[in-house]
């Protein structure tokens, strides 16, 4: 028969008649509690060298030894009486506490509320073939600041076919300012508009791009989308107004690494992202806009005409709205870099009087209408500016790749601009559209700038655009380096022109094959 291992427990330890821990003493090992009880003393140490006593250490505590064969229970007497000691590698300690009353209550109503927990969400984890705990089995972290919208309270499904508005709703309304609310992969389906208030963060843990071919929009289910009953006012909302539901300045929210989806929406005037009024600071990074049934993204004035400004774009996709991609009015210090509109029915990106923009590394493509259109009054006052433009480009859009009719005194800077294929004017080109088109009574300067012409990418439709810049009406423009390419001109002027001058540039008329070019 097997030896079993008796002391080492932090149970186990050597007391006297009053229950004091006793170091070093030696005490007797006996096979009974009665007197008649006989002494063993065939015990081995663990490395098996025999033992005859036990000697408690200086914390008063036994050491770990082997009993006779066979035996689960021992007795042993430092001298205050022997004391049971069952050995800690049987069962018989476990099934004595198995079979007591259980204090908790009925045991079977504990084993049966144990049992329907096995395999639940947030409950017990059970195994898999692999031996791995599965997906749904792992329970979901909860910080204090960081909302989860699938956990409690909130118990939004994100399974794309429950309307989770309510769950969402709850979720952002109790975030404060600073706190974040975070949506899991998942599909979230909403039937009203989610209104954001000041200092909130929407964060998804995936943002599509657009639908490349052999892709369909159900392919990676990681955003928001508005149900079909949805056919007004916006998926998102940030409102900067005293109108007794929100404050008068409002600001400083974050939309990160989320994606909108208005694609089931087949009628209305939805918006992925509408603001109106004092609206500040707002970040977007890593966020996809795709197919509303109006624009992408827009901004408003409120009844005291203040507007949102000063916000931050980062890698932002808007993708095939049956309106407008992004539409600013007196968005002023506004930065957008890494932004993209591809495939909106009318303008890409327009940006009206927004004074002191940056634009970085942009692109509109296959729009209906203008990729850029940069117009309106940018004033002329104290604190009024312009724009900057850098290494932006266009593709394939319908009219000007990029058109300028802006007034103002402050000059508009493009720097690096690659325009493409523009002016298809839905198929046949002509219509006097141009790569660049300069309508401004504003100052404008061009350095480094490429304007090319082509068909679709099948080679269908015709060649355009008509021209690679055209000039009409404008004033104080100055392009330096250039290569200008359209299938009619490369540089076409019109109207009343004053003080335009280009100085290194290359003209070409014809398609894309073309080798009639000229050097100034």
């Amino acid at each position: 028969m097997a030896r079993n291992t008796f002391g080492g427990s932090a149970s186990d330890v050597a007391e006297d008649a009053n229950g004091v821990r006793v170091p070093g003493v030696i005490g007797t090992v006996w096979d009974g509690p009665t007197s008649g009880a006989a002494q063993i003393t065939d015990l081995t140490d663990l490395d098996g060298a025999p033992l005859s006593e036990l000697q408690a250490d200086e914390r008063g505590c036994l050491p770990s030894f082997f009993g006779p064969d066979g035996a689960e229970i021992l007795w042993v007497d430092f001298g205050a009486g022997k004391v049971a000691l069952t050995s800690v590698t049987v069962g018989k300690r476990l099934g004595i506490h198995l079979n007591a009353a259980d204090p908790h209550g009925s045991k079977a109503a504990a084993l049966a509320e144990f049992n329907a927990q096995k395999g639940a969400a947030n409950g017990i984890a059970t195994l898999d073939a692999f031996g791995l705990v599965v997906d749904s089995q792992i329970p979901i972290p909860q910080l204090a600041d960081w909302l989860n919208v699938k956990s409690r309270p909130y118990d939004a499904l994100g399974n794309g076919v429950a309307d989770d508005t309510a769950a969402i709703r709850a979720a952002i309304n109790a975030a404060g300012v600073g706190g974040v609310v975070y949506f899991p992969k998942g599909v979230y389906r909403i039937s009203g508009t989610l209104d954001l208030p000041r200092g909130v963060t929407l964060m998804g843990s995936h943002s599509n791009l657009m639908v490349g071919p052999g892709m369909a929009d159900e392919d990676f289910p990681c955003y928001i989308q508005a149900l079909p009953s949805m056919t007004t006012g916006a998926m998102i909302q940030i409102i900067g107004d005293a109108d007794g539901t929100h404050p008068a300045i409002n600001g400083e929210q974050r939309i990160l690494n989320l994606m909108l989806d208005g694609s089931k929406v087949t009628t209305g005037n939805l918006d992925g992202i509408y603001a109106k009024g004092n609206v500040q600071n707002v970040v977007m990074r890593d966020v996809c806009v795709r197919k509303m049934p109006n624009n992408g993204i827009i901004t408003g004035a409120n009844a005291k005409e203040e507007m949102p400004y000063s916000w931050r774009l980062h890698s932002v996709m808007v993708d095939n709205c049956k309106a407008n991609g992004i539409v600013f009015d007196k968005q002023t210090d506004l930065t957008m870099f890494d932004v993209q509109v591809i495939g909106c029915w009318a303008t890409g990106i327009k940006l009206i009087n927004s004074a002191n923009t940056i634009l970085e590394a942009c692109r509109a493509e296959w729009n209906g209408g203008h990729g850029f259109w940069i117009t309106g009054a940018w004033g002329n006052w104290p604190g009024s500016g312009s724009m900057t433009m850098n290494s932006c480009s266009t593709d394939r859009n319908g009219f000007d790749g990029v058109r300028v009719d802006a007034t103002g005194n402050g000059p508009f800077l493009i720097n690096a601009l690659q325009t493409r294929r523009d002016g298809r004017n839905g198929g046949p080109g002509g219509g006097g559209y141009a790569g660049l088109a300069l309508l401004n009574q504003a100052p404008v300067v061009v350095t480094g700038l490429g304007c090319y012409v082509g068909t679709d990418d099948q080679g269908t439709a015709n060649t355009s655009p008509q021209y690679g810049v055209r000039i009409a009406n404008a004033r104080d423009v100055n392009i330096l380096g250039a290569y200008l390419h359209g299938a009619t001109a490369g540089v076409f002027q019109e109207g009343t022109n004053t003080r335009i001058k280009l100085t290194a540039y290359t003209t070409v008329a014809g398609n894309n094959f073309a080798e009639d070019r000229v050097q100034k």
